[in-house]
């Protein structure tokens, strides 16, 4: 990541030490995103970092403005020349190779990223999470930008700070720079338990770090003497707490919080003990040193390496950890001597400077917001591909697939408006996006059988009555789908028309959810019971089985195989390429099927199994003659839903039957909401 090197008349004289915690820092993160053993916590290398910038940046800021040297557009063009030249020309590079390389829905999410990316807001995008068909941490192919965030945000505000803290706090600079870190520290430990994303993403939650690091930098300008027993105390205490944090601590901790102070305070020792022998033997070494000059570029490229790898691997990383490592090493140093040194320190007025790099962020912004606004460009592709990827950015954007936030279903004539506003018997689809997914399919079966057809649907919703699930990183994801379950049958309860419900959605994601009341309830108990309450109105109810979903992404294996640099790609990586007759899978392990098989039996309702026309005992399929079958790994498109529900199945045949049998009248509205059934001593069911 960055530092604040700069070569000004109040800089501090050169540590080769503090090159080599960065080099501690960089490897840490490498090796823990290529998944070396040993190394869990790696991910504190980001903490290592925060504190060496927080150092560096506030000792400079000090420095320069006792002297009466400080200016604002100095401080940051030198910023700009350190941070920009070297992101510019990654993230070039990786969009050049996405127009030959990558998918469309890939090259989009790069282009989505690569705008906050350049503007320093990364962090508040991974924070936010996107939209629903967000890709897994691991596929976002700028992840590593959102610590560039924090740093850059940091650097917009602290000058603001530090300048008013020395004009207006004179003799209690210190004290304001820590009561402020205390403050966010304290805000981590709260954010930490209401809204982990927050606390790991947002500066207000990281500051402290760097704040602790700038901190040491004001105390050792006030000087003092320094006691050499305490110095080798400091630097060898701050190797063990290092090594503690990065040996000890696993992904799954809450983080930053308490945890992150011991990184944090590793980190502190480590810089206050310069000279000590831990910093001269382990740190100051010129290999060691190099790593750390080149850390920043590291850094940049290590995760589209890694990235391009998974890609090539079909979402695993077959190539040796050791080429990827030595891949990523090459780029960094070439960016490193002809990116980062001749822009950095190349002579030219501050204002040329701003004006060029504002310049070439605008082009580039420009560009990535053009690929994001056309879907990743699928017009590149041959045409059966073309057709493919379009085929699932229409299933990537259902028009009446709720997003999050949502409390009320999305209304209109293609959703609802058509039952809302007929006597005719209806058939209404209600679930999550799995839902959405299917719906084509559920619509044309309706529409055959007489039956108007309507659709309720919201992403990570499940259609149950008075329970949800808790998603991580959306805390307010529980409250909105319960207020969502109880518009959506609230609806039903006030129109009658609708004959048949249909329910369907991601049944396995998870085997509990959370009542009204807090409590924890079973899936498929809560699924029986709003089935029985919904029976009870006197509606038929069809049950689907959630589609196969797979450990392979079908859309990138059948559209990444129209494009000959990634077969060469995956050729290289794996020593084989697809071909259109690999258009199946193992599907993944689906704990729900066998309880969802034994509900959707019971007298009166209709099972649909996706499964039994898409699988067989060679797998199951994703994709036929050109026809694209998924959008990603686990949601069907419209292709896929017809083809997982052929015309004349028994769910046609039952549908005309409840069709025939409904007649024109319906039953009046009970205008009641369904609830769970209850026991006899009038308390909820165990749902």
């Amino acid at each position: 990541m960055t530092d604040a090197r700069d070569h000004s008349r109040a800089a501090i004289a050169y540590r080769p030490d503090i090159d080599g915690l960065r080099a501690v820092a960089v490897a840490s993160v490498v090796l823990f995103h290529l998944g070396i053993p040993g190394l869990p916590g790696g991910f504190t290398g980001v903490d290592i970092f925060f504190v060496i910038s927080g150092y560096l940046i506030g000792g400079q800021i000090a420095r320069e403005a006792g002297a009466g040297m400080f200016r604002f557009a100095g401080f940051y063009v030198r910023r700009v020349r350190r941070i920009l030249p070297a992101l510019i020309a990654m993230i070039a590079l990786f969009l050049l190779f996405g127009l030959v390389a990558l998918t469309p829905a890939e090259l989009r999410e790069l282009a989505k990223e690569t705008v906050p990316a350049l503007w320093g807001l990364s962090n508040l995008l991974f924070y936010t999470g996107g939209d629903y068909f967000a890709p897994a941490a691991e596929r976002s192919p700028l992840l590593m930008t959102w610590s560039l965030g924090v740093e850059e945000q940091f650097y917009l505000l602290f000058p603001f700070v530090m300048l008013a803290a020395i004009r207006w706090c004179r003799g209690q600079v210190i004290a304001v720079v820590a009561f402020l870190s205390a403050l966010s520290f304290a805000g981590s430990l709260l954010l930490i338990r209401i809204d982990p994303q927050a606390a790991f993403y947002l500066l207000p939650t990281r500051a402290w770090e760097l704040g602790l690091g700038a901190i040491l930098a004001l105390a050792q300008m006030r000087g003092g003497p320094s006691s050499p027993a305490l110095r080798e105390a400091a630097g060898w205490g701050g190797v063990a707490l290092l090594a503690l944090a990065l040996v000890a601590y696993q992904p799954a901790i809450a983080f930053p919080g308490w945890f992150a102070a011991l990184p944090v305070l590793g980190a502190t020792l480590q810089i206050a003990a310069g000279g000590s022998r831990a910093n001269r033997w382990l740190l100051s070494s010129r290999p060691v040193v190099f790593v750390g000059r080149i850390s920043y570029s590291l850094y940049l490229w290590h995760w589209p390496v890694i990235y391009v790898a998974r890609v090539a691997g079909d979402g695993a990383a077959p190539v040796s950890p050791l080429w990827l490592i030595a891949i990523t090493v090459l780029l960094a140093t070439l960016s490193w001597r002809f990116v980062e040194q001749p822009l950095r320190h190349r002579v030219l007025p501050e204002r040329q400077v701003l004006l060029r790099y504002l310049a070439v962020l605008l082009l580039l912004s420009g560009v990535a917001a053009a690929l994001y606004r056309l879907e990743g460009w699928p017009a590149r592709l041959p045409a059966i591909a073309r057709a493919g990827a379009l085929e699932a950015v229409a299933a990537r954007h259902g028009a009446c697939l709720a997003p999050y936030g949502a409390t009320a279903p999305v209304g209109g004539a293609a959703c609802t408006g058509a039952l809302a506003h007929t006597d005719r018997p209806g058939l209404l689809l209600i679930g999550d996006s799995h839902a959405d997914a299917i719906a084509p399919a559920i619509a044309d079966a309706a529409r055959g059988a007489g039956l108007t057809f309507g659709q309720m649907t919201k992403s990570s919703c499940l259609p149950l009555v008075d329970a949800a699930r808790e998603l991580p990183g959306r805390v307010r994801h529980r409250g909105e789908c319960m207020a969502y379950q109880a518009a959506v049958f609230r609806w039903i309860a006030a129109h009658p028309q609708v004959r048949v419900i249909a329910l369907a959605g991601y049944w396995s994601n998870g085997a509990e959810v959370i009542d009204a009341q807090g409590r924890r309830r079973s899936v498929t108990d809560t699924l029986a019971a709003t089935i029985a309450a919904l029976e009870v109105q006197g509606r038929h109810v069809v049950l689907i089985q959630d589609a196969p979903g797979f450990a392979i992404n079908p859309y990138a294996r059948v559209i990444g195989a129209a494009l000959p640099v990634r077969r060469w790609l995956i050729g290289v990586a794996t020593g084989h390429t697809a071909g259109p007759d690999d258009a199946r899978a193992h599907p993944r392990t689906d704990d729900a099927r066998a309880a969802i098989a034994r509900i959707g039996a019971a007298p009166g309702r209709q099972l649909v199994d996706p499964a039994r026309a898409l699988c067989d005992p060679r797998g199951c399929r994703f994709a036929d003659g050109g026809r694209l079958f998924y959008a990603d790994d686990q949601h069907l498109t419209a292709s896929g839903a017809r083809a997982a529900l052929l015309p004349g199945t028994t769910l046609a045949q039952r549908l005309s039957a409840w069709a025939a049998a409904a007649g024109p009248d319906a039953p009046r509205s009970t205008e009641r909401t369904p609830r769970p059934a209850r026991d006899d001593d009038g308390r909820k069911e165990h749902p």
